[in-house]
């Protein structure tokens, strides 16, 4: 059994899914294990996750599928085909304590081919992690004044939707496959 295939067996099959949103979790295998894309939002007053670390994704528009709104997303903002990559399923749908009735579905895809990241005005940055560090730097941190379970990376702190949604995906996985 391949990396892809024993990651595929440990998540949530796709469709079926109700949320609002959806965002994706992109892996690709390295040296070492696999590396997780995180990236960091923009700096904007109108954005409640404005300079947060994060994985691209967004609202979906109307009726469209869950599935594609995280291929729409992950093309706008950073500029990634996911129809490159392999969806490998869903970790569960996780609700933000700064939007409480947006429910968000994350999309686990493996990308085994060289990606070309090209940022969209909603991003600052993007960076891959190895889940080996990731395990690594569970720690607390201090967010808006509040103490919060969190990773801390040498890029910044991973907390709050993104911290929830890394640990369903390690709890699964138990640490780099």
């Amino acid at each position: 059994m391949g990396v892809d295939d024993e990651l595929a067996s440990k998540l949530n099959p796709v469709g079926g899914r109700e949320a609002e949103a959806a965002v994706t979790v992109i892996l690709r295998p390295s040296q070492g294990g696999v590396e997780i894309l995180l990236v960091r939002r923009a700096q904007n007053p109108r954005d409640p996750w404005s300079g947060d670390i994060a994985f691209p994704g967004g609202r979906r528009r109307g009726g469209e599928p869950l599935m594609e709104t995280a291929i729409r997303e992950a093309l706008e903002e950073i500029g990634v085909d996911l129809h490159r990559c392999r969806v490998l399923g869903t970790l569960e749908i996780a609700s933000s304590f700064r939007a409480p009735g947006l429910r968000v579905l994350p999309f686990v895809y493996l990308c085994e081919e060289n990606l070309t990241v090209r940022l969209g005005e909603e991003l600052s940055e993007y960076f891959w992690v190895p889940l080996d560090e990731l395990e690594g730097s569970r720690g607390r941190a201090v967010v808006g004044g509040v103490e919060v379970p969190a990773f801390i990376l040498d890029r910044g702190v991973v907390w709050g939707l993104t911290y929830r949604m890394l640990e369903d995906l390690l709890g699964r996985i138990g640490g780099s496959p």
